[in-house]
């Protein structure tokens, strides 16, 4: 309405100018000199005049106005608008719009830039996260309050004990066994009642037949859930079980030691004292003795000294085997000759039972096999059977080649081995309960049962209280040569 009223106000000025031109010259004498009639000259000076009058009002009131607002777009500032704005006209309003918009659109550019900062610092506090969190090695399980399973994060997927489609939404009490749910309520509601974070271990059974243990912290988070973060711990376990067997095994040597210094002690002090008082009864009456006196006196010495030579052979025997020296040295042996060789020499040390009855068939082909493990084998054995046999009664020896195996067989009819006996029979320093009244060091069966194992062989032990015990031991023909890596792996 101002612009038409304005445009009103240059109509009657352009009229008025018009129209006192007009008076003037019809009273003047111009008229007469004028080349065309006085009225078409008016005519024309008023449309000039009005012409020119609009396009003044045109150009100030339209053009300059809108030429300032371009300017100010192109420009993206209102400092070229700021005299528009003072204006009371459409003008005026539009410059007053623009001033605004421009107000308004910087406050935008400052709250898109704040944003975009925060949105920066969002994305690489998110990126730093993830890499903090594709760092942890461990399963994350985030648990509703309902006991809901809603998200996981698995660095390897090989742990999760079910496909995340088998166990998402679903509640602990529907995937996971009754002893690993109560550790979780157990674990959350000391989360909630003592407000820190709560760990327990258990062991779970995998799909593939395998078993693993997890350590699980549980704590909370803060927005009505809980977070519980697994760790595989089964190389863990392993390790102290394994530091907790060689610690029983350490403590084991340890009483073994104990016991053999005590029993070697006691064993060398008594064929010592048996030497050194039949030396002495030599001395002093070998003039007077008969010499049927003297021989057993001497035989008494001999075997003295005999069971100190075993004893000290079983102490080597065994330091050999701890230090990992005791190696399978295998060579040809004619198992024949080999046998009638460890009778001879057991005759010759008294160590033979007086009643021996032997069977072995014909067989003149070698097998390949180490004759110290052998010989320790069968000596002792033999020795043994000696000692609890009755002397009137004979003891039994059957050497067979069955299978590509030879198998050794000694049975005696002595005192028998009681049942509960049996099972620690080969045990370093074990006896018998019904052996004390006969000597012995309880070394000599747990060396024939490690001198079996080293021949990869087998034995078997059947006995009945005063009917007697058979030992039937069974070896491969041929074996091979080992290493002190391979013996002691398999002590």
């Amino acid at each position: 309405m101002k612009i038409q009223f304005k445009f009103l106000i240059v109509f009657l000025a352009a009229f008025a100018i018009t129209i006192i031109p007009n008076l003037f010259l019809v009273r003047s004498e111009v008229i007469a000199w004028l080349p065309i009639p006085w009225w078409t000259f008016l005519s024309i000076a008023r449309f000039i005049l009005l012409i020119g009058l609009f396009g003044v009002a045109i150009h100030y009131w339209i053009i300059k106005p809108l030429n300032l607002i371009a300017h100010s777009l192109s420009l993206d500032d209102a400092e070229p608008v700021q005299d528009l704005s003072r204006r009371h006209d459409e003008i005026g309003k539009i410059g007053v719009l623009l001033q605004r918009f421009f107000a308004q659109r910087k406050e935008l550019n400052a709250v898109m830039h704040e944003k975009s900062e925060a949105l920066k610092a969002v994305a690489y506090s998110e990126a730093k996260s993830r890499a903090l969190l594709n760092s942890i090695p461990d399963l994350l399980f985030r648990i509703s309050a309902e006991g809901s399973i809603t998200d996981y994060h698995a660095p390897d997927r090989t742990e999760l004990f079910l496909p995340p489609e088998k166990f998402l939404g679903k509640k602990l009490t529907e995937i996971l066994p009754s002893h690993i749910i109560s550790g979780y309520q157990q674990a959350i509601q000391d989360v909630i009642w003592f407000r820190k974070s709560q760990s327990f271990e258990y062991t779970l059974h995998m799909p593939d037949g395998t078993e693993r243990s997890y350590e699980a912290m549980v704590s909370a988070t803060g927005t009505g859930d809980f977070l519980a973060s697994i760790r595989n711990i089964t190389i863990r376990k392993e390790a102290e079980l394994e530091i907790t067997r060689m610690l029983t095994k350490q403590q084991e040597l340890n009483e073994l030691k104990s016991r053999f210094i005590s029993l070697v002690s006691h064993e060398f002090r008594t064929p010592l004292a048996a030497i050194s008082s039949n030396i002495q009864l030599l001395s002093r009456y070998q003039e007077k003795w008969p010499p049927e006196k003297k021989e057993k006196v001497l035989r008494r010495v001999q075997e003295a000294i005999q069971n100190m030579v075993m004893l000290l052979e079983e102490v080597t025997l065994l330091s050999r085997d701890q230090s990992g020296l005791l190696l399978v040295r295998p060579e040809p042996i004619k198992i024949n000759d080999f046998v009638n060789d460890v009778i001879e020499d057991l005759r010759k040390s008294s160590e033979l039972p007086v009643h021996l009855e032997l069977n072995m068939e014909p067989d003149d082909d070698n097998i390949f096999s180490d004759k110290e493990l052998l010989r320790q084998i069968l000596s002792h054995l033999l020795s043994n059977a000696g000692k609890f046999n009755p002397e009137e009664k004979p003891v039994r020896v059957t050497v067979t080649r069955t299978n590509n195996h030879i198998e050794m067989v000694v049975s005696d009819q002595g005192i028998g081995i009681p049942e509960r006996d049996l099972e620690q029979l080969f045990q370093p320093f074990h006896r018998a309960t019904n052996s004390d009244p006969y000597p012995g060091t309880g070394l000599g069966l747990s060396i024939v049962k490690r001198c079996v194992d080293l021949l990869k062989g087998s034995i078997r032990v059947t006995s009945t209280i005063n009917l007697g015990t058979t030992f039937e031991v069974q070896i491969p023909a041929e074996i091979t040569k080992t290493t002190a890596y391979e013996q002691n792996s398999n002590y």
